[in-house]
């Protein structure tokens, strides 16, 4: 309903007969009906806009919990990131799994980063407490453990390891090239290796079991394409360099079979150019017959 100066709702009405009030009231009372109506309205609106964003945000967050149970990459870059870390090794001795804590994650009401895992060692185990982090390199804001369950609420906060991979694929990699004086040399200390999807698309065949993945250092950055031994894609088997991708360069393993071949067997372009290059004796002589006359 308007509130303007001239409203008809709120302003008397000039020159009205004096019989007039009745007919003024039933207006009042027709309009205050209808704003009353279309105030319940808008409540019952808000209402189920309310909880249809709740539920919204329970179902996915019931979507999330599934994928987080299955989830492997976090689990083994917590455990990586805790490798070191003093009060969890007098937990839980020497750190043998990290394993998703289901029965601490039910009662996330909303889409959270926030998730608990439990910490198995040697002589015991612990709840720590993740967040995840939403920028590219880092995977983790912050950890913390939770030194009683039935008290989630009290948690002391954890010294971690920056995590230098992104995938479980690409930890492997890291671990073999970040002493390679190929790869120091080209971008110093390697602190982030992780997959290229572009370079991956564009340098492998959809049959290989090859990845490109990019590297960085605290100088610069470059790439290598790894040759899985299968498609669980843990464990290289070769790795190349690919600073010209075109001529990658190995820095790890054996060199494929598709390279020992081109060496064995150029291609039809590599002939024609050795071809070309091959004098024809009877030209040369030929040539060396009109140079005497």
């Amino acid at each position: 309903m308007s509130h303007a100066p001239h409203s008809p709702y709120t302003q008397p009405v000039p020159n009205s007969p004096s019989g007039g009030g009745g007919s003024s009231k039933n207006t009042v009372i027709i309009v205050a009906i209808v704003s009353v109506t279309m105030l319940l309205m808008c409540g019952g609106v808000l209402g189920l806009g309310y909880y249809a964003v709740e539920r919204l945000a329970k179902e996915i967050n019931a979507v999330n919990y599934d994928y987080m149970i299955d989830d492997e990459e976090t689990p083994h870059a917590l455990m990586y990131a805790l490798k070191e870390n003093e009060t969890i090794r007098e937990q839980v001795g020497e750190m043998e799994s990290v394993e998703f804590a289901a029965e601490h994650n039910l009662d996330n009401a909303i889409y959270t980063e926030n998730y608990y895992y439990r910490v198995i060692g040697t002589d015991g185990d612990a709840i720590v407490r993740a967040e995840l982090s939403d920028k590219e390199d880092v995977w983790f804001d912050r950890v913390d453990w939770v030194p009683d369950e039935t008290d989630l609420d009290t948690r002391v906060e954890l010294e971690t390891l920056p995590v230098p991979f992104d995938l479980i694929s690409s930890h492997e990699t890291y671990e073999l090239i970040k002493d390679n004086e190929v790869i120091k040399n080209e971008v110093g200390n390697v602190s982030y290796v992780a997959y290229d999807w572009e370079l991956t698309d564009e340098y492998t065949e959809i049959e290989d079991t090859s990845y490109v993945l990019s590297v960085r250092g605290d100088t610069g950055k470059t790439h290598v394409r790894v040759a899985f031994d299968d498609y669980d894609y843990e464990t290289p088997e070769r790795i190349e360099w690919m600073k010209d991708p075109e001529n990658p360069v190995l820095i790890y393993g054996e060199p494929s079979e598709d390279s020992e071949m081109e060496k064995e067997n150029p291609s039809p372009s590599n002939q024609d150019s050795a071809e070309s290059e091959t004098v024809d004796p009877e030209t040369d002589n030929s040539d060396d017959a009109e140079i005497s006359e």
